[in-house]
């Protein structure tokens, strides 16, 4: 089945994995990933609450999504997945590592799907958000192969065709943009979510009566 849409098939986006991949010379890998803060703002925003936005931005996220994506089916992760308002790459890749691992242990099939993430690459999202920063963070994580990226708005028609993706996620972006975008956003998810796949969006709290309305 087509990942892109018809407007795209014949020439899809731009994969920055890729084209960072086979620069000349290539990017300086790390030892280990970093993703940053999410938000500077947000840190300066939460005053005596900072320490507790500290912790669920450097730790407590990573530790939350563990546990979702533990709790999926190998289902999910054989198919094409879809990282939507991507950022620094932590679902994408959390993803892209079940998926390594999901062919490592299928006996050299190579029916794995990798793993696609959108963003706008903000850095007032998210800490030195771009790129070149998702593709160092893969590479660190060694899962360069099974991770797909493109630059691209969710708040616009995603680049996929219909129902591509066997599971689709967003951690901490939708809230990134107004009321409309946000509607626009879950729609395009569901669209591009297959049936009997999987959405899992993260997200604040005051914004999931509008996500669950438009599902």
């Amino acid at each position: 089945m087509a990942v892109y849409d018809e407007a795209h098939q014949q020439s899809s986006p731009e994969d920055h994995i890729q084209t960072l991949a086979h620069a000349n010379p290539p990017p300086a890998i790390p030892s280990q990933p970093d993703f940053g803060l999410d938000s500077l703002f947000g840190l300066l925003a939460s005053f005596v609450a900072a320490p507790l936005y500290l912790y669920a931005s450097l730790r407590g996220k990573f530790q939350v999504w563990d546990e979702i994506l533990d709790g999926l089916p190998d289902s999910a992760f054989a198919g094409p997945a879809l990282d939507v308002g991507c950022g620094r790459g932590m679902v994408l890749l959390k993803t892209a590592q079940r998926k390594k691992k999901l062919l490592a242990s299928s006996e050299g099939e190579a029916g794995i799907a990798p793993a696609y993430g959108i963003d706008i690459f903000s850095t007032a999202d998210q800490t030195g958000n771009s790129p070149l920063a998702t593709y160092k963070n893969a590479a660190a994580l060694s899962v360069v192969p099974h991770t797909v990226l493109h630059t691209a708005s969710f708040t616009a028609r995603l680049p996929f065709a219909d129902a591509a993706f066997a599971l689709v996620t967003s951690n901490l972006a939708l809230h990134n943009a107004p009321r409309e975008g946000r509607l626009a956003a879950v729609k395009e998810m569901a669209r591009v979510c297959a049936p009997g796949g999987s959405i899992v969006i993260v997200d604040l709290y005051g914004y999931f009566k509008d996500h669950r309305a438009t599902l």
